[in-house]
């Protein structure tokens, strides 16, 4: 921006000394206008010297200006196509003049303090019939007709906003026509226009009234979106939240935004920045219904919903959702959702559901459901479900968990996974764990069937069987806990704690409930077989109880019918491991 500031300076000059002289009246209502590219001026303006090129990736080209100017690129990778062989020709000149030598002039280049952006304009639009028309209190309104320069047609939908105080945004209409509110103006201000697959263009006024001058330390920055997928456009979320006009002005100015210390609103649009609140982003954002903004760098708040464009970080809370195209570095708090398309460092509470791409670092805690793409050092806690398509730390819910790869517990009734090596639940389902069928006796002459399953340390025991010769008792199930503690290719030891409620012949319910604490060796007889006998300790209820013996009785061997015991048992059996 070198140059535009000297030619504001100079604009300034001149309108002083217009003001000083006698022909004031006549030459006041000058208006100064001309096309800029909206390039920066500083690594684009800056002279390199580059060697001949041939047969050479693109790529190769970019690394050697990082390594030698100290350039960094951002684009779309859908757009320029790194692996394209270039032909070039020594070169000694500026380097956007080189930028279009590699990539043509259908491509259109800006500058951030540590990026040149890359994007494909292969279009130019031109704006006929500027009016400005001063108002009271230090406004202005300007108006103008938007076109395309090929064509000569009018162009709707472009994006026009004031590139001075960041405070007025537009959409032109079907015939090119736009309006632009601007106050607390200075001797110039400048109106960008911007379209998808347009070159951006600037304007540069000089206007006919005496105020004071804007901010010259306004801050601004750039977004980089490499997946358009992950957009609040392309979201349905997002598309729920946000009309189309709005959508339309985030493709035309794209990641380009400008902080601001605070902003209020009644509804998105209906805000203290007008149509570019989605470019803005604030450190302070209150929306009374909704709000529509360019991101957080602070807190927000919201009656019902928040919707940034890019990144939120510090503080959210809205009374139903937020939704977040960047990423969330920080607490999100919902009364029903927390929508993130990205990634997450931090800690998302939502009374119903939160989702989210990446989980960094953070938790994930909600009513019923957690989703997540990846949450490899993360936990999800959940009422009902748990998901993370990939990778994820710990899971915890009331229901069910699902991932790819866990590296820590899964607690809940099911828990499926390609590889956890410790879940704790009623049935595992785990690819790469464990999967037994196994048949034993034990010394209530209780025969059982128990599916085990689970991961390669935890598993889950759910079994049934029938008691031999009983007169109480005829039926039980059993669920219980399990671990390897010692696992080698002959041999294994595990523990066992289960729990085993019991029925009579006629399925009435019986109290006596058992709870056992088996230590299993096993030998494995072939690839799939093996033999195993497993002494006990077990709790037993009195099945037949008798008056005054509540004393539990201890036992060496086998349960007192009449009494409640500890004893020690033992059962023997088969396991077929698939």
């Amino acid at each position: 921006m070198y140059r535009l500031n000297n030619f504001l300076k100079m604009l300034k000059i001149i309108l002083y000394i217009i003001r000083r002289s006698k022909l004031r009246a006549l030459v006041m209502p000058i208006l100064c206008m001309f096309f800029l590219s909206v390039q920066g001026q500083h690594n684009l303006s800056r002279r390199i010297e580059m060697p001949k090129f041939e047969n050479v990736k693109l790529r190769v080209i970019f690394d050697q200006l990082k390594k030698e100017e100290s350039v960094l690129f951002s684009f779309n990778s859908n757009l320029v196509d790194l692996d394209k062989p270039i032909h070039a020709a020594p070169f000694r000149g500026l380097m956007i003049d080189y930028l279009e030598v590699l990539l043509g002039e259908k491509y259109t280049f800006k500058e951030t303090n540590s990026h040149i952006i890359i994007t494909y304009a292969p279009q130019r639009l031109n704006v006929h019939t500027i009016d400005i028309d001063t108002l009271k209190n230090n406004r202005a309104k300007i108006t103008g007709y938007v076109m395309d320069v090929q064509t000569n047609k009018p162009l709707d939908l472009v994006t026009v906003y004031d590139r001075t105080t960041f405070q007025a945004a537009s959409l032109t209409r079907k015939n090119g026509y736009f309006e632009l509110d601007l106050k607390n103006l200075g001797n110039t201000v400048t109106v960008a226009l911007s379209k998808e697959n347009y070159r951006d263009t600037m304007l540069v006024l000089l206007l006919p009234i005496d105020v004071t001058n804007p901010d010259p330390n306004r801050k601004v920055g750039y977004h980089q979106t490499l997946d358009s997928t992950k957009t609040i456009a392309n979201s349905a979320f997002g598309r729920f939240f946000t009309s189309s006009k709005q959508r339309i002005q985030s493709l035309n100015v794209g990641g380009f935004f400008v902080y601001s210390p605070f902003q209020i609103s009644m509804t998105p649009g209906l805000s203290t920045h007008g149509l570019f609140n989605s470019q803005v982003v604030n450190k302070f954002s209150l929306n009374i219904i909704g709000g529509y903004t360019a991101g957080v760098s602070g807190t927000e708040w919201a009656g019902v919903f928040n919707v940034n464009q890019f990144d939120m970080r510090g503080g959210q809370v809205a009374g139903v959702t937020n939704v977040v195209g960047g990423d969330v570095r920080g607490l999100q708090m919902a009364g029903v959702a927390n929508v993130g398309l990205n990634t997450l460092k931090g800690v998302q509470l939502a009374g119903v559901w939160n989702t989210i791409d990446t989980l960094i670092v953070g938790a994930q805690i909600a009513g019923v459901a957690n989703l997540a793409t990846d949450a490899t050092r993360s936990l999800q806690i959940a009422g009902a479900m748990n998901k993370s398509t990939n990778e994820v730390g710990n899971q915890v819910a009331g229901g069910i968990n699902m991932a790819k790869k866990v590296r820590g517990i899964q607690l809940g009734v099911v828990n499926i996974a390609d590889s956890s090596d410790y879940p704790i639940g009623v049935f595992n389902w785990i690819k790469n764990g464990t999967r037994q069928f196994s048949i034993g006796l034990d010394e209530s002459q209780f025969a059982a069937l128990n599916f085990k399953t689970g991961g390669r340390v935890l598993y889950a025991v759910l079994g049934a069987g029938t008691y031999i010769d009983d007169k109480d008792l005829r039926y039980g199930f059993e669920t219980g806990l399990g671990g390897f503690l010692v696992k080698k290719k002959r041999f294994s030891l595990s523990a066992e704690l289960t729990h085993r409620i019991q029925f009579d012949k006629d399925w009435k319910y019986n109290e006596a409930n058992r709870s056992s604490l088996r230590i299993i060796p096993a030998i494995r007889l072939n690839k799939s077989l093996q033999l195993y006998a497993a002494p006990s300790l077990t709790y037993a209820e009195a099945t037949r109880k008798e008056a005054g013996a509540n004393a539990v009785l201890w036992k060496f061997w086998g349960a007192d019918a009449s009494r409640k015991t500890i004893h020690g048992g033992g059962m023997v059996g088969l396991s077929y491991t698939f």
